[in-house]
């Protein structure tokens, strides 16, 4: 679990990491798998104007905090469904993609890039990675497999978890590009 200041200097990176992608501030933000919703007021903090969007499956999360914070209830495989904007200018799907099986990703992550308008933060764990904390999910992949994922579902690498749609991949240089 993050600390305040961890959350809020994560949010603060990625927002801005967006908007330097954009040109321009950040307006719409979907957070998929958001839990409680806990990136609504760090973003808020920052940018009290921004349409967030909250999706998890989780009843007990959208019951608490959704009237409140945007949230309505459904999974990543459920976003072509949901009552959502077509795109966002940032997607974020945080702590909660190495929670998927294999088949849940590769649909999902197909589902995040069809929503993203400008910039999408995909936080992964490869089998490479060292990390802490609630490990009770599927052993992870390869980086080169999750690449691999990622590329198909049309979103390009720009470092650091962020990722561009295809179409929106001339607003960063070929340097900023993996």
């Amino acid at each position: 679990m993050k600390t305040a200041a961890e959350l809020a200097r994560q949010v603060s990176f990625v927002l801005h990491t967006a908007e330097w992608v954009l040109g321009r501030r950040v307006r719409t933000v979907l957070d998929v798998g958001c839990g409680e919703g806990n990136w609504y007021p760090a973003l808020r903090a920052l940018r009290p104007r921004v349409a967030y969007h909250g999706v998890d499956p989780s009843a007990y999360a959208v019951a608490k905090f959704g009237a409140r914070r945007n949230l309505q209830q459904g999974g990543i495989e459920d976003l072509g469904s949901l009552d959502l904007r077509e795109q966002y200018d940032l997607v974020v799907c945080c702590g909660m993609l190495n929670y998927l099986s294999v088949d849940q990703l590769t649909s999902g992550i197909t589902h995040v890039a069809a929503r993203t308008g400008g910039m999408a933060y995909l936080e992964l764990f490869t089998k490479d990675d060292h990390f802490e904390g609630d490990t009770d999910w599927p052993p992870p992949q390869s980086a080169s497999w999750y690449r691999r994922l990622i590329q198909r579902a049309g979103l390009v690498p720009v470092g650091m978890q962020c990722y561009v749609a295809e179409a929106e991949q001339y607003r960063v240089s070929s340097l900023e590009r993996l």
